[in-house]
């Protein structure tokens, strides 16, 4: 399909087009609390009881009575464990009768196996000790619908008494990867052929944002079957996700075959690499026909889908870590689109610096060396030397 830069849209516009026309429902379900970490809480969590259910000792020690203490620290020599004092470590209870903690600091016993305290102890009621409710109250507030569940989490729902969790269900990606030239993993490609890998970085991807992909078979490059996989794709899935034949070759009409099929339709995004993308809504659900190649592939993966994903469990698009960078090339875009460029950081003296990969690199080093990223604006150029603001991609600089 033909790109037409007066129709394309700039990365922000088709975030705000699919959005306002996207017509998904959140489904729900209930998983294990220790499988819950990482997913988006479907309803309000309320502490299903008090705890402690009664008050507990704060400190490892002993439990007397207070009242025992009015006078001073008493003789305690012919003190009986069970009657004058108990043993009360931290977290436990112990009889009702006594009404206050000694840390285990000024406790100790004699070579006779009697009690002996520090002499300048001062003991007050209710000293170290954990009142009922003090971890949660009953009908408390634990979390709130929406929340991003992390391992904290885990354990004060579970303390709560939520052995399972309600969850927003997994967004359900389909990925088409589409190309006669495209072999399986495992196959040794021959002349004119290619090993389809994306659907591995796409899909690890996908699960560490939150969501689930359903892999489909290579589709070659024929109209009828990549009509009759998009059709069934959209039958099973919230996205879908076609890989190829987004741009201009003899056999690229995936983005045409959505186009039949949709409501709203656009093609192109005004940002290198990747600016060949299908962008379609059909009865509601979205389409989108991605590059082939996998650095394309991956980044409208990171900014569309990711943001696609964000919007659809109602969190805020994660941000990376910005850090200022000395330039050690040029960097520009040409007029009119953003330049997506992918950097390789490391350490000089204690600066920072910054350049692109070497365009005689092979895909494998670039996927290997780059570990920062820059979103330059159209109609902006960096000199060498300039500082500017890069995204850290996780992995150290070099």
């Amino acid at each position: 399909m033909k790109f037409d830069h007066e129709k394309a849209l700039t990365r922000a516009e088709v975030l705000k087009a699919l959005k306002a026309r996207w017509e998904f429902e959140k489904r729900t379900e209930r998983v294990p609390v220790g499988e819950a970490c990482g997913r988006v809480l479907a309803q309000d969590c309320h502490a299903a009881y008090d705890l402690p259910r009664h008050r507990v000792s704060s400190f490892d020690g002993i439990a007397v009575r207070a009242a025992d203490f009015a006078q001073g620290v008493p003789d305690t020599c012919e003190w009986v464990r069970g009657v004058h004092f108990t043993q009360a470590d931290t977290g436990d209870d112990f009889p009702d009768e006594f009404d206050t903690i000694i840390a285990a600091e000024d406790v100790g016993y004699d070579e006779a196996g009697r009690l002996m305290l520090n002499s300048a102890l001062e003991v007050k009621v209710g000293n170290a000790i954990k009142r009922a409710g003090a971890t949660m109250g009953k009908g408390e507030l634990l979390y709130e619908a929406g929340t991003l569940l992390g391992p904290e989490a885990l354990a004060i729902l579970a303390a709560g008494g939520w052995a399972e969790v309600p969850v927003v269900a997994r967004l359900k990606v389909a990925y088409l990867p589409t190309g006669t030239e495209l072999v399986p993993v495992g196959t040794v490609p021959e002349r004119g052929q290619n090993v389809q890998t994306n659907s591995l970085m796409l899909g690890a991807y996908f699960a560490r944002w939150g969501a689930e992909m359903i892999a489909y078979d290579i589709v070659a490059d024929d109209r009828a079957a990549l009509s009759i996989a998009i059709d069934r794709a959209l039958a099973e899935a919230d996205v879908v996700l076609v890989n190829g034949g987004s741009s201009r070759g003899s056999e690229d009409f995936n983005s045409e075959l959505l186009q039949e099929r949709a409501s709203w339709f656009s093609h192109g995004v005004k940002a290198v690499p990747g600016r060949p993308i299908g962008l379609a809504v059909i009865e509601g659900k979205l389409a989108i026909n991605v590059p082939g190649p996998m650095i394309a592939a991956y980044l409208a993966a990171d900014w569309l889908v990711r943001g696609l994903v964000c919007h659809y469990y109602g969190q805020p698009m994660p941000q990376r870590v910005k850090v200022p960078a000395v330039l050690d090339a040029p960097l520009g875009a040409r007029p009119g689109f953003e330049h997506l460029a992918r950097l390789v950081a490391h350490d000089v003296g204690g600066v920072l610096h910054a350049a692109p990969v070497p365009n005689s690199a092979t895909l494998a080093e670039n996927i290997r060396s780059v570990n920062a990223f820059l979103a330059v604006p159209a109609g902006v150029r960096y000199e060498a030397g300039d500082v500017a603001d890069i995204e850290l991609l996780g992995t150290k600089a070099r």
